[in-house]
């Protein structure tokens, strides 16, 4: 049994909480009335004033199971959230809270060292540790986020869970935290984050339609106004006009106001000279998901282009499928057709052999060949061969079911070290490039290939070529195989028909393969 699903029996076979709201004991509390109003609280109780965003971060947690804010740096998103920390335990008896951040310091000297400053010596804080407690059934404690199975509580009628610094933080924090919010009504969960890395558990945390997010600029913060006006800073320790002004330069490239965007920036504000933020600017002081992937294959720019690109269907290409096959029982057999740079089906199924798979395959091939106006037989069908795709290539009997190998040779041996990762980044580019249409998939589709496509990392090899992570990292991040994309991927893929053939019935084969492998990787002949 692996960390995680130890875990989660232990959460799961914890006692489930009283559904009732025991007002008589949350009234014990000397702070009860505040239990609707975290501003009031930290003003009367804390001596301390929150701007609006921070307010409206507190509020946000009286009516939402999960608050999640994704912030600029500068803008009290530590300090907000040691100020809640303090208002659930002092508002409830009894509560828990149960805080995490990727690492010692960010427990100790960041989070917890709010709870401390604002506490002022009020009872409750244990000498030297980020624990707070007056009973077995109340406390407030800060645990690192490197092993979950110290990632857990005995559930109460009150729990609420923060994660500082929440891109850090792993999904198997994540799978914990879900289970113990299921086990009560008044039970919240608090994340708040640094928008760096769409590979993140906490990007996929998001993409859930029950998480409240809230994005804070430092570009809104109160600072900023009063500087530009020639006053002074409200909140001196906060960002300041000049920390702006830096990254205004540095983050961000020049263009003619004729050439703005709705995203991009007129700095200073009323100047007429405009700026387009880069992905550091974009995350690190707009509190926005980089539009340009950093580490990711995919970039958020490029999945909203793909989802609205609405391109014509070609008339003079043939349809091509891609098949994933499913390894694993919980693993999905997906299967995606296009037409060029569009498109036009998509479906998956669970628990399907080879046989199922391969009879599918042939009916798709059929239905898409009629559409195209060729022969089903001569219908490019693309099948993942690293496991049981095998199985299925072996019942193509004469219709064009093309093996592609993950670990082979990529087509452009100079850019990729394994096909895999050349597969993810051609069709990437392809969206990137505005050449790549989803925009007739279903909703929940996108949503699946969402997910799925912002997962994956890359990194440079010694040879300088673009290696992206195994298909297991990315599973254990997001909790599930990539199984939708890799069939997207494999739509897409060139890959050469066999010897003398002529691809879909009227295009001539590339006679100069490999003679320029990066123009047919861009173009996806066949």
């Amino acid at each position: 049994m692996n960390a995680t699903a130890g875990v989660l029996e232990q959460l799961f076979a914890l006692r489930q909480l009283d559904k009732r709201y025991q007002s008589t004991r949350h009234a014990s509390s000397p702070h009860a009335r505040y239990i609707a109003d975290p501003a009031a609280y930290a003003r009367e109780v804390l001596g301390v004033a929150w701007w609006h965003k921070q307010v409206e971060v507190a509020e946000a947690l009286t009516r939402h199971a999960r608050v999640l804010v994704r912030a600029s740096h500068s803008v009290g998103k530590t300090h907000v959230a040691g100020g809640i920390v303090n208002w659930w335990y002092d508002v409830a008896d009894p509560s828990i809270c149960l805080t995490t951040a990727p690492t010692d310091r960010q427990v100790q000297d960041l989070l917890w060292k709010e709870v401390r400053v604002q506490r002022r010596g009020r009872p409750g804080l244990l000498p030297k540790a980020a624990r707070m407690e007056s009973s077995p059934d109340h406390y407030a404690v800060g645990y690192t986020a490197r092993d979950v199975n110290a990632f857990q509580g005995t559930h109460e009628e009150r729990l609420l869970i923060v994660f500082d610094e929440a891109v850090g933080v792993g999904g198997e924090f994540w799978e914990g935290a879900d289970a113990m919010l299921t086990s009560g009504p008044e039970n919240r969960m608090l994340a708040i984050y640094n928008p760096t890395d769409t590979a993140s558990a906490v990007y996929q945390a998001e993409l859930d339609e029950g998480a409240q997010v809230i994005v804070i600029s430092a570009l809104d913060h109160p600072n900023i106004a009063a500087e530009l006006r020639g006053d002074p800073p409200p909140f001196p320790k906060a960002v300041r006009l000049s920390w702006v002004a830096e990254r205004v330069a540095g983050w961000c490239s020049p263009i003619l106001p004729g050439d703005a965007k709705a995203t991009d920036l007129e700095w200073p504000p009323g100047s007429g000279d405009w700026h387009r933020p880069g992905p550091l600017f974009e995350s690190r002081v707009m509190g926005l998901w980089p539009s340009q992937a950093i580490n990711s294959v995919w970039s958020e720019a490029a999945f909203s282009a793909a989802t609205t690109a609405d391109l014509p269907e070609p008339t003079d290409e043939p349809c091509e499928i891609g098949c994933d096959v499913a390894r694993f029982g919980d693993d999905n057999t997906t299967m995606h057709v296009r037409r060029g740079g569009v498109s036009l089906w998509h479906e998956a199924h669970n628990g399907w052999g080879t046989d199922q798979t391969a009879g599918r395959l042939k009916e798709l091939a059929r239905e898409y060949g009629r559409h195209c106006g060729v022969d089903g037989r001569e219908v490019a069908v693309k099948v993942d061969d690293d496991g049981v795709g095998g199985g299925v290539v072996d019942q193509r009997e004469d219709y064009s079911f093309r093996p592609v190998n993950a670990g082979s040779l990529p087509v452009a041996e100079e850019d990729y070290p394994n096909r895999r990762s050349e597969l993810w980044f051609v069709t990437a580019e392809r969206a990137a490039e505005g050449s790549l249409d989803l925009s007739r998939l279903s909703r929940d589709v996108l949503a699946d290939l969402r997910r799925q496509c912002m997962a994956p990392t890359w990194r440079v090899d010694a040879r300088g070529r673009r290696v992206v992570e195994p298909k297991a990292e990315t599973k254990k991040r997001i909790g599930r195989s990539p199984d939708d994309a890799d069939a997207l991927n494999l739509a897409y893929a060139y890959v050469p028909p066999p010897a003398g053939a002529v691809a879909g019935g009227n295009v001539p084969i590339l006679r100069a393969y490999g003679t320029d492998r990066r123009e047919l990787l861009r173009r996806s002949i066949r």
